[in-house]
């Protein structure tokens, strides 16, 4: 990748559809009570669900369901959502929000992170598609996109048993990167310093990866990337997580809406 320019954007304004978007990342956390996505993923414009790999991983919710009678339903349901289609684009940069919390992790506990928050946490996505293990090369991916930082105060409630983010979500920080035609996995993740927390618990911050402009593929075929993972990197590296997730039976014969 080829870090094009950074923008400060301390105290600058956010845009009505991004509120909206910010609004429903605050929903889903406090609804999940989890600051890394659970539950379906924010994006600004998508053809069908996306969920996170944190989803699947094996403290996430998808195994956690099927142990329950409604099993063949919910692998229906949910099972292997883990790409990002956009067709309709309507004129639009489409965008994909991912989100985590300061503290939390052990090793990050009494303000032990390191100044600078992509020493501590893992983003990564694939910028392609696979399906029954095989890239496919139709789809276009991206090829510029601009990754902005925003952040946001949490507290717990309810005998502290549930998050609540106090405050709204601000803009802090944004890059501009280029994506390499022949760059496959990519390391999203970049510098960030943490804002000084106004609670006892810390800040949760969101990443919008908005796309800029894509490297086409056939005609009538979507953007297509997939795998898009938030983790703190005492869970294990990008590629651990994908090895057991990919071993779960219940993720094979993988989900092509577009198949002819």
């Amino acid at each position: 990748m080829k870090k094009v320019f950074i923008l400060l954007l301390i105290s600058f304004s956010i845009r009505a559809d991004e509120k909206k978007d910010l609004l429903q990342i605050t929903n889903i956390i406090e609804k999940y009570n989890e600051a890394f996505f659970s539950g379906p993923m924010i994006t600004s414009e998508s053809d069908e669900i996306v969920r996170s790999v944190n989803y699947y991983t094996k403290d996430g919710d998808f195994k956690q369901l099927l142990g329950l009678k409604e099993r063949k339903e919910i692998i229906e349901r949910s099972g292997d959502r883990r790409r990002w289609f956009v067709s309709k684009w309507q004129g639009k940069e489409p965008a994909i929000y991912v989100s985590a919390s300061y503290n939390g992790n052990y090793d990050l506990e009494h303000n032990r992170q390191s100044k600078d928050l992509n020493d501590d946490y893992l983003f990564y996505f694939k910028n392609y598609c696979e399906f029954d293990g095989t890239i496919d090369a139709r789809y276009a991916r991206i090829k510029k996109m601009r990754l902005t930082y925003y952040d946001a105060p949490y507290t717990a409630v309810n005998n502290m048993m549930n998050i609540k983010v106090v405050g709204k979500f601000k803009k802090i920080i944004s890059y501009d990167i280029e994506v390499k035609e022949d760059e496959k996995i990519i390391n999203a993740m970049q510098s960030f310093q943490p804002v000084k927390s106004t609670t006892w618990y810390g800040n949760i911050f969101a990443i919008q990866l908005k796309v800029l402009e894509v490297y086409p593929g056939e005609p009538n075929l979507p953007l297509c990337t997939s795998d898009y993972y938030m983790g703190y990197k005492g869970w294990g590296s990008y590629e651990k997580v994908l090895s057991e997730i990919d071993e779960l039976p219940e993720l094979k014969g993988k989900r092509n809406p577009y198949v002819n």
